[in-house]
Parts: C-alpha cells; sequence; structure tokens
C-alpha cells in the first residue's frame, strides 16, 4: 500500500482510507482504537512487544499485525516442521525479528509479497532474503527509501508515537537489503511437512506474488486484494496486468479455504476473489460508476472492498 504522492496529499489520502475501513472513524487516535473486531475469532499470543498485536489464524500461521499505524499492515509468520517463512517484514518501526524468533527457533527466511516501503520495513534484520529477479525490486532492495519519501508514515496523525516512544522519526528510512536468491512463479519453498508455491501476479506492482500452501487450501494475497481500499494509483500500476493476476488466483478460489490479505483484516473468505474479478470488470467497462476524488483518483465501492485507481489508467 506504498504510495509515491507527495506530503501535500496525505492528507486527502488518509482522511479518504480512514472513511472507507469499517470501524475505523476519521477522528480516531491511532493510540486509542481497539483491533478490528475480526481479530477477536482468532487466538492473541501474547508478547513483550507494544508496537505489533500477534494472532494465530491458521494452522502454523501467525498474523503480526501494526495497527497503531494507518496503513494497518499485516505481516504472517507461516511455520513448517524445519523452518519458517516470514511473508513481509513490515514498516520498519519497530523490531519484527526480535518478535519472529521469539514466535519461533526455526530458521527465519523472508519473502515479500511486493516491495512497497509498509512491506519491506524490516528486511534488514534477516540474512536470508527470497525476492523476484525484476529491476524494481533490485532497486529497493539495493537502495532501501529516503527519509524524504516515507517521512508521512511517522507524520502525527498517522501513527501512534506513544507505543513508540524512542522512535527516531527525523531519520525514518527504509533500509537497503541483501538478497540470498531469486524466486519466480512456480517456486516451491519446502519448509518440513508444508511446502508453500509463489504465484506471481503483478499488477499493483511488477514484483507483486502470492503464496500457496495447497495442502491446506491457504492463499496469503499481500496487496492484490484485501478487504478495503485497494490502492492503485502508483506510478508502477497497471491495470491491465492486475486484471489477468486477480484472475489467476480467483481460478483457485474453488481450493481455497482461507485468504490471508496484507492489510486491516487478516482472514477473508475464498469467494471474495471471485467477486473482485467481477467488480474490476464492472469498473474497466464502464459499468461502475466513479467518484471521483480531489487528488486525480478514481474510487469504485463495492461491498467488501473498493478501489482507489488513477484516473488517467482508465482513459487508455
Amino acid at each position: 500500500m506504498d504510495t509515491s504522492i507527495k506530503l501535500c496529499n496525505f492528507v486527502l489520502i488518509i482522511s479518504f482510507f480512514l472513511a472507507c475501513s469499517p470501524d475505523k472513524p476519521i477522528e480516531q487516535s491511532w493510540c486509542s482504537e481497539p483491533l478490528r473486531s475480526q481479530f477477536a475469532q482468532f487466538e492473541e499470543i501474547e508478547t513483550n512487544q507494544t508496537w505489533f498485536k500477534v494472532h494465530l489464524v491458521g494452522e502454523g500461521v501467525y498474523a503480526i499485525a501494526e495497527p497503531y499505524n494507518f496503513q494497518e499492515i499485516i505481516s504472517y509468520l507461516i511455520v513448517g516442521d524445519e523452518q519458517a517463512v516470514l511473508f513481509d517484514t513490515g514498516m520498519g518501526l519497530s523490531s519484527i525479528a526480535t518478535l519472529a524468533r521469539s514466535l519461533t527457533d526455526l530458521p527465519i527466511t523472508v519473502i515479500n509479497s511486493h516491495t512497497h516501503y509498509d512491506h519491506i520495513g524490516g528486511n534488514y534484520e534477516f540474512d536470508t532474503i527470497l525476492a523476484m529477479n525484476t529491476p524494481y525490486t533490485l532497486s529497493r532492495a539495493n537502495n532501501g527509501i529516503a527519509h524524504e519519501i516515507v517521512q508521512h508514515e511517522v507524520a502525527s496523525n498517522a501513527f501512534c508515537l506513544e507505543k513508540l516512544p524512542d522512535a527516531d522519526t527525523t531519520n525514518y528510512r527504509i533500509n537497503p537489503f541483501p538478497i540470498s536468491s531469486h524466486i519466480e512463479d512456480g517456486s516451491v519453498i519446502n519448509l518440513g511437512h508444508r511446502t508453500l508455491e509463489v504465484i506471481t501476479v503483478p499488477g499493483h506492482t511488477p514484483d507483486a506474488i502470492a503464496l500457496y500452501d495447497q495442502v491446506n487450501g491457504y492463499l496469503w494475497t499481500g496487496d492484490t486484494f484485501y478487504e478495503a481500499p485497494i490502492w492503485l494509483f502508483d506510478p508502477e500500476t497497471d491495470l491491465d496486468v492486475y486484471r489477468e493476476s486477480i484472475a489467476k488466483l480467483a481460478e483457485l478460489s474453488p481450493e481455497l479455504t482461507t485468504v490471508f490479505p496484507a492489510h486491516n483484516t487478516p482472514v477473508a473468505q475464498p469467494e471474495r476473489l471471485v467477486e473482485l474479478v467481477a467488480a474490476f470488470d464492472s469498473i474497466l467497462d464502464g459499468a461502475k460508476l466513479v467518484d471521483q476524488q480531489e487528488d486525480n483518483t478514481s474510487l469504485f465501492e463495492f461491498e467488501h472492498f473498493s478501489f482507489m485507481i488513477r484516473t488517467e489508467l482508465l482513459q487508455h
């Protein structure tokens, strides 16, 4: 859910995001609001962390939420018998490595759903990182992301400083990180009595992927799908490619038991992927009316999710 918008547009974007997200009022304080109600369905894992909330949401699957930042990112620790995968590393505002290592003694491999900054903030804390071999990915890995681009994430209305009183907001940035090996569509990661298949789903970004646990019927979708406004307005967004990717995921729907999105709420029903394709098609064919925003984006609202699309992308 990373964005390249200028800071002057941030207040508009965050106001939109809060207005469209259930249970979170615009006037909220990020320090006082409770977790979204869906988390109550799952066992909370007690930790000594103040920034993260951890819930067991599936067989060997820990949702690591960062509810005190407007992104409401959710990373996932997926545990096998011999090793674990951390799917995304969040904002990098607090040590996700310390937290993950408190949840498992197994070796941890990091895989990112994509390399927008809110998903790679803790990458630099790990030695083993598997990544897509795209120029977009390599640029983020080699260079990190400067404070000037991500400073809005630590603005006073964007996160709860009380949860991180020692945070250095004046120097917050995304650090470069090493890539151990490259992955591609169809790559399989064996965790020991659990395998994860990489499914490439570009469109939101050129390097977007999903992870598929066929045995358990689990699918992790990153930012390709979540039950909130799906952001499709960055320069790297490609709507035609995104349409192909969500169709690929929708084909898996009959085989799935659970979908794990990367923002707001940790679990969605597999049929949402089919609804996603139908909704997006209604946008592309002009059947869905648009709510034009002031920042050159178009909002398309549906029952369980919405799309926030850069208007010029719809004019081609």
